[in-house]
């Protein structure tokens, strides 16, 4: 089979999925009378296709260096990012859910990292999602270039990020972008959830870019979902945005926010909780059943299904990974010190000695900066075009 074709013929599983995560949302969001219902709503079939089929993860180790990573940018949709994990098998459990945007919970209004399993960055101010994404494309390719070898390909994960208007209007989304497009990352498959909302008003009365054309300036390559709650439409997509070689992926997709609540789906007000009024009614259209914060029993058995695939897909790696491991134990050294994150021992004996002379500290620095980063060979280093004066290159 083609790498980008779908590999699901009957969505009826995933569908029944994104029902849930719309329900899940809705509870969360009038437990707490607060909180996004908007982007959650309207985005929960790209979740069920990423999560339930096109993501490469391991809900039982978060951390597992073969994954690929999902960024929510716009942040204050974090219910579709909770929900999602939940379901998916991570250990976040109901009742985290139920305490959403609770003191001491592990589900706050915009996802923390270090503090929920399963957040690969933390989101608050829009934008930033976008610029951890682009860093861990760049920090992904460096692996890449690093640990793999001809016979043992281990690093090739792809970051995919989610993001809204309000992300792609901040000004580091777009330097990140750029920075992106320039240096061919095509690890990134960056998401625009092109609902034409932004919080206040209508998105044409703030903006009116074509979006599409100035990623494509940046040298993205551009893709389009014209309705971003088809299942079919999603599978097919993000597998030919990972696919695709050479460029970072743009995908334009046009949802409807608060999709599932009539009375806001497609509006302003989709934004925050204006939909809570109506939240009853709309679950009982959707077929959720009576009680809050109940998911059918079928729905878990189609991810622990797909954790199943998932496990035999980590086994692989696993087998790659302890195979190069014993072919190049230079590189796995080197690779376990830098996951560690600490500096060799007596680093400092490798600091060049200093006379008495005058000398301007950048120029005491770059000789530091040398030795440092021969001991220490994955230090990452910029500079926005100043490296004649501060003399901080590598």
């Amino acid at each position: 089979m083609h790498q980008g074709d779908p590999v699901i013929e009957d969505f009826s599983k995933l569908a029944a999925a994104a029902t849930a995560a719309r329900g899940l949302a809705m509870d969360a969001v009038a437990a707490s009378h607060s909180g996004h219902l908007g982007l959650p709503l309207g985005n929960a079939e790209l979740g069920a296709v990423l999560y339930g089929s096109v993501l490469r993860h391991d809900p039982t180790d978060p951390e597992w260096l073969g994954r690929d990573r999902f960024v929510l940018s716009a942040g204050h949709g974090s219910m579709f990012l909770y929900a999602w994990l939940h379901l998916s098998g991570y250990a976040l459990p109901m009742e985290e859910l139920r305490r959403f945007r609770q003191w001491g919970s592990r589900t706050p209004g915009h996802p923390e990292a270090h503090e929920t399993v399963g957040v690969e960055a933390t989101t608050g101010p829009l934008g930033q999602g976008v610029g951890n994404a682009v860093g861990m494309a760049v920090a992904s390719k460096m692996m890449a270039a690093r640990y793999n070898t001809p016979t043992h390909k281990l690093f090739d994960g792809t970051i995919f990020c989610l993001a809204g208007d309000g992300c792609l209007q901040e000004g580091i989304s777009s330097e990140a972008s750029a920075f992106a497009g320039h240096f061919k990352l095509d690890n990134l498959v960056l998401i625009y959830d092109a609902n034409g909302v932004t919080l206040d008003a209508m998105a044409s009365l703030t903006q009116s870019e074509d979006t599409a054309k100035r990623y494509e300036a940046y040298g993205f390559q551009v893709l389009r979902v014209d309705d971003g709650n088809d299942l079919g439409t999603w599978e097919r997509v993000l597998r030919e945005a990972r696919e695709m070689r050479g460029r970072p992926k743009l995908i334009v997709a046009h949802t409807v926010i608060g999709k599932g609540i009539p009375e806001i789906a497609g509006k302003q007000k989709a934004h925050g909780e204006a939909g809570i009024p109506f939240i009853a009614e709309a679950r009982k259209a959707l077929g959720l059943p009576d009680q809050p914060f109940t998911v059918k029993p079928e729905v878990y058995d189609t991810f622990a299904a797909h954790r199943r695939e998932l496990g035999e897909a980590r086994k692989a790696w696993d087998d790659l990974f302890r195979s190069w491991r014993s072919a190049n134990p230079a590189l796995a050294e080197d690779l376990d010190r830098a996951l560690a994150g600490q500096p060799p021992e007596n680093l400092g004996t490798r600091l060049p000695p200093f006379s008495q002379e005058k000398m301007a500290t950048r120029k005491a620095s770059e000789a530091a900066l040398q030795y440092v980063a021969d001991a220490m060979p994955w230090l990452i280093g910029a500079s926005a075009d100043l490296y004649g004066s501060t003399f901080n290159y590598i």
